[in-house]
């Protein structure tokens, strides 16, 4: 079925997917590849060629396509998540919370790194809501995890980094998940 939904796909992208060893991860891909082309045909009822053949990669490897909605996919575990904008950039990142690392986790965010009181569940959401906020923001720059998460100053729903404010908006992806998307 995986081979099916491929040969729709131009083959730079066929290329990237199946350079994924996992099963999953490769799905995870095409599903968000899928999904950006389907959202595109819903914005732009004449399409003349695939939107996805107009893919590009910034020299840190976010995608882009010229001229075009500013987008952003995501995923962990079983979720993937598309977020789209007319103007301006968008990111977002999903991650699954798991009740391991919270140690590991915490240390790289001042916010939360001397957080010992409170329910270790309350916890373990704040540490992934912190760490999905920031990470959205650095993907949003086009740097990822080259940048350390210290640098970006979260207050309410703004984060800021390099001078520049970032919006962010929780989403709800369900039980176990944990999303937020930053807009430029």
């Amino acid at each position: 079925m995986e081979a099916d939904y491929l040969a729709h796909l131009p083959d730079s992208i066929q290329h990237a997917i199946l350079r994924h060893h996992h099963r999953q991860d490769r799905q995870a891909m095409l599903f968000g590849k899928l999904l950006l082309q389907h959202a595109h045909s819903l914005r732009a009822a004449n399409l003349k060629e695939s939107f996805l053949e107009r893919l590009e990669y910034t020299e840190t490897g976010k995608p882009f396509i010229r001229g075009e909605t500013g987008f952003n996919i995501s995923h962990s575990g079983n979720i993937v998540v598309l977020a789209l904008v007319d103007d301006g950039s968008v990111d977002i990142d999903v991650e699954r919370i798991l009740t391991t690392g919270f140690d590991d986790l915490s240390s790289y965010l001042p916010e939360i790194a001397e957080l010992e009181s409170g329910d270790a569940r309350e916890r373990l959401s704040m540490l992934y809501d912190c760490w999905t906020r920031k990470e959205a923001v650095l993907k949003g720059i086009g740097s990822g995890l080259q940048i350390p998460l210290e640098q970006v100053n979260l207050s309410g729903d703004r984060a800021l980094i390099n001078d520049k404010v970032w919006h962010l908006q929780k989403i709800d992806c369900g039980a176990g998940y944990m999303c937020n998307a930053a807009t430029s």
